[in-house]
């Protein structure tokens, strides 16, 4: 066995007290929680590759435009994406746990030139084809809404302008898309990386001497 697997209860599936995140550090502590035909891959073959067909259907776009990103960013390569957990509360991530039945939950530890770390709440701007902004320093609440608000108004006048659905990307001319995709850079911005309570990571593959545990939904 190239790892140890146990079987353990969701509560108990993540040892207690704090769980040791770095995404500072040269190799990352990550968790997944996976199937456990892709738990009977990565023993039997060495590695886990992600399968794009898998992928959320109405959320197509916004995972082949990380897939684009994990090219252009990472020296490894492949056809998808796998998702793991970068930085998440202790709480949170057993919570996810329960949000999945029959399931493995891996600990892995990935050298981070594999790995591109994403701000998982500013995910979501790419998820719902909306722009992404954050605060400017030492912007208050105020200032930074109507700083926002005016920005997102002048956008989507455009967009309206043309005649766009906000929501189907693939008629915007490149020009209007280029302007919503540049907004989503921020989800890689390092600066952020000590505020935020949940980053997410992915990897073209995980490879069995990545992983230092498995752990078998018992409940």
């Amino acid at each position: 066995m190239p790892f140890p697997i146990r079987t353990a209860p969701r509560a108990e599936a993540v040892p207690p007290g704090r769980v040791g995140y770095d995404i500072t550090a040269p190799v990352l502590l990550l968790h997944t929680v996976q199937t456990a035909e892709a738990l009977e891959e990565l023993v039997s073959t060495g590695r886990l590759v992600p399968d794009p067909a898998l992928a959320y259907g109405e959320y197509t776009r916004a995972y082949a435009w990380m897939t684009r990103q994990m090219g252009q960013r990472l020296p490894t390569a492949g056809p998808g994406a796998l998702w793991l957990w970068a930085k998440i509360p202790r709480a949170g991530l057993i919570d996810h746990c329960h949000g999945y039945d029959g399931q493995v939950l891996l600990t892995c530890r990935v050298p981070r030139e594999r790995v591109l770390l994403s701000h998982y709440g500013d995910w979501h701007s790419v998820l719902n084809a909306s722009l992404c902004y954050r605060d400017l320093p030492g912007e208050d609440v105020a200032a930074a809404d109507a700083r926002i608000d005016a920005l997102q108004d002048d956008f989507y006048a455009r967009v309206d302008a043309a005649g766009l659905d906000p929501y189907d990307l693939d008629p915007w001319p490149a020009e209007l898309r280029a302007e919503l995709e540049a907004t989503w850079e921020i989800n890689f911005d390092p600066s952020w990386y000590g505020r935020a309570a949940h980053w997410q990571a992915t990897v073209h593959e995980l490879r069995a001497e990545d992983v230092v545990e498995a752990v078998r939904f018992a409940d």
